[in-house]
């Protein structure tokens, strides 16, 4: 796939002179067509034009790539056009005027396309369709809401537009009456791969998913009040409590329902000293109060997303309290917004995880910043991701989850930007809102960080789902590459605007930004903010934080590079002259456990090479960057060889 882009633009002046070609002959040709009509013959007057061959340009069309897509064929000759069908889409048949003279042909996994006795220069487009993406859920013990039998599996189509894909929410399919559904499986025992309800799962062909249920615990367990319309849990009986065998283990569930009203809250103390290493909470519980369960053996928690309130000191003192499953059951609000490009670009480093590969970090001027295309082939050993998406949510808990899926051979390069410099230098550890953000679109993913290595866990939670009820629903079947950076679809975007016209999406299939961005008019400052780059900017405390970052992925054989992000040359302070820039280029090439592989002075650009900010590249921008990223990287490579590094 990696050459796909560049034949689509090669093929391009193919097209254009194809069709020039083709109405001339048309004109040259049209009385002698025409005589023919009325016997329903089709001829030519060779006598027009004696080319003794004839050019076929075959259409570029996303459900195949074709080996050759320009065939030049002896005039009365014979087109044969070799394709392979991209997954998802069946071939219908070709737009071509006389189609008894065009064949598609399957066999097996290839497919030809010919085209009889060419007797003139032709433009030939195959029409094809997506074949639907389903996946089948199973009640597994519940009913179906429909009220149709529970033992017929529930159809749903899915946008084939991502490498995994959104399960459904469940809770508008099924219901268990003493049950709460925990998420899916592949296998009605729980034994398979586990998802969790709205979160992604690899398809393939066939793929049934069974729903998890968790039974409640029993109701004389709980202490409890009816306020208004709700039950709030006072108490828990600890001393009588016996963990729920067949759930798991440790396993409580707090039921959704008491005294026949729904569990609305859990006051202070409730569950202290709780011996359940595993606590659901049901969906439409709304607040969770400090010290809940402080003290409690608690190590898995399971919440839903219509959660309002829950206390970062509701877990107090609970050292082995280390994973979080969000279970989806609201409808996700930042599906076009960049924020969900992380989990696209996710889904790729973990396709990845057992390649070798070149992994780009930082925040929105990676995304803006690299032709990871250019990488990919000058570095052909390496896939390449490119992991940047904001750089105002902290690098940390990111790079936590990019080093669980990166080996030993494998890059990391990271460009922090200077104006977010604890954030990017993981002097904040914490999760925050933006974080959460970027988990929506596939909660699971949170499920995979340690939360003992994090902190205002839930502080943050709170403030990402007090912003997302003032924002409108939208689906977990749209994707951000379908829109633009302002949000706006792709196809108004075309018709307005034409730069992106010829592009079909915003984001391509490395995690890079792509849609065209002209250069800017003017070097001056987007917005007149100076970043300090000077020593004093970057303190012991930074520098002892990156490097204590860094040599995790150290020790597991993980290569680490530090490169600059790029910024506006007239957007960094006054503080910041030719003489500070030097010595802080100085000091972190001396103080940093990894090597400084770029000129400070190179990642400064004339304005006019951003684009709507002061570190966003233009299309221009983002060429010359990747020209000398690829320099840099090649220089040190070669300098990090044994022969090089023994000599030295």
């Amino acid at each position: 796939m990696k050459r796909i882009n560049q034949k689509i633009s090669d093929s391009l002046l193919f097209r254009t002179f194809a069709s020039f070609i083709a109405i001339l002959s048309f004109m040259f040709s049209t009385a002698c067509l025409v005589s023919c009509a009325q016997s329903g013959k089709v001829a030519y007057d060779f006598s027009q034009n004696d080319e003794p061959f004839c050019q076929v340009v075959l259409e570029d069309n996303e459900a195949f790539v074709a080996k050759e897509s320009v065939l030049r064929v002896p005039r009365g000759g014979t087109a044969v056009f070799s394709l392979r069908v991209n997954e998802g889409y069946t071939l219908i048949g070709t737009d071509f005027s006389d189609s008894a003279r065009s064949t598609l042909q399957m066999d097996g996994t290839s497919t030809t396309l010919t085209i009889h006795d060419v007797i003139y220069p032709a433009v030939v487009s195959i029409m094809s369709d997506k074949t639907p993406v389903t996946i089948q859920y199973v009640a597994n013990g519940g009913t179906r809401l429909d009220g149709l039998d529970a033992s017929m599996p529930i159809s749903i189509n899915v946008t084939d537009s991502k490498l995994r894909h959104n399960t459904s929410i469940g809770i508008d399919l099924f219901s268990r009456d003493g049950f709460t559904l925990i998420g899916w499986n592949t296998a009605p025992d729980g034994n398979g791969a586990a998802v969790g309800l709205g979160s992604r799962v690899e398809w393939e062909e066939g793929l049934t998913l069974y729903a998890q249920w968790s039974k409640w615990t029993d109701d004389s367990f709980f202490s409890f009040e009816i306020r208004g319309n709700g039950a709030v849990i006072t108490k828990f009986q600890n001393a009588e409590y016996l963990p729920v065998a067949d759930a798991g283990g440790d396993v409580l569930t707090i039921p959704a329902r008491l005294g026949g009203y729904p569990v609305l809250s859990i006051e202070e103390y409730a569950f202290q000293n709780c011996p359940a290493k595993t606590v659901i909470l049901p969906p439409g519980l709304r607040t969770v109060a400090a010290y809940a369960f402080c003290g409690s053996d608690l190590e898995t928690l399971y919440l839903s997303d219509d959660i309002i309130n829950v206390s970062d000191y509701a877990f107090k003192d609970c050292p082995d309290f280390a994973t979080l499953h969000i279970n989806a059951v609201e409808a996700p609000v930042y599906a076009t917004n960049y924020y969900a490009t992380f989990q696209d670009k996710f889904d790729r480093l973990v396709s990845l995880r057992h390649k070798k590969k070149i992994v780009l970090f930082s925040g929105s001027s990676a995304r803006f910043g690299y032709d990871s295309e250019r990488i990919d082939e000058a570095f052909p050993d390496y896939e390449v991701v490119n992991m940047g998406v904001f750089a105002y949510t902290n690098a940390y808990p990111q790079l936590l989850l990019i080093f669980d899926n990166m080996r030993e051979g494998d890059i990391l390069l990271h460009s922090p930007e200077f104006d977010a410099a604890q954030r990017q230098f993981c002097v904040r550890k914490e999760l925050d809102a933006s974080f959460f953000c970027m988990m929506e679109a596939n909660y699971d993913t949170l499920a995979l960080l340690d939360l003992r290595e994090t902190g205002l866990v839930f502080t943050a939670l709170n403030s990402y789902l007090k912003t997302k009820e003032s924002l409108p629903p939208q689906s977990y079947a749209l994707s951000p590459a379908d829109y633009d950076e302002d949000g706006k679809p792709l196809a108004e975007n075309g018709q307005g605007s034409v730069e992106n016209a010829d592009s079909a999406k915003s984001y391509n299939e490395y995690g890079d930004y792509i849609l065209y961005r002209p250069n800017s008019d003017s070097d001056e400052p987007i917005y007149g903010l100076g970043v300090e780059y000077t020593v004093a900017a970057f303190p012991a405390s930074f520098i002892e934080s990156l490097n204590q970052t860094y040599a995790r992925f150290l020790q597991n054989g993980i290569t680490v590079y530090f490169t600059y992000a790029p910024r506006n040359r007239l957007a960094i302070s006054e503080e910041s002259t030719e003489a500070e820039l030097e010595n802080l280029h100085a000091h972190l090439q001396e103080t940093l456990c990894v090597p400084v592989i770029s000129e400070l002075e190179d990642s400064l650009y004339p304005g006019r090479y951003l684009y709507g900010t002061d570190n966003h590249l233009s299309t221009e921008g983002v060429e010359i960057r990747t020209k000398q990223i690829i320099t840099d990287l090649q220089k040190q490579m070669e300098r990090d060889t044994p022969e090089n590094v023994d000599a030295n």
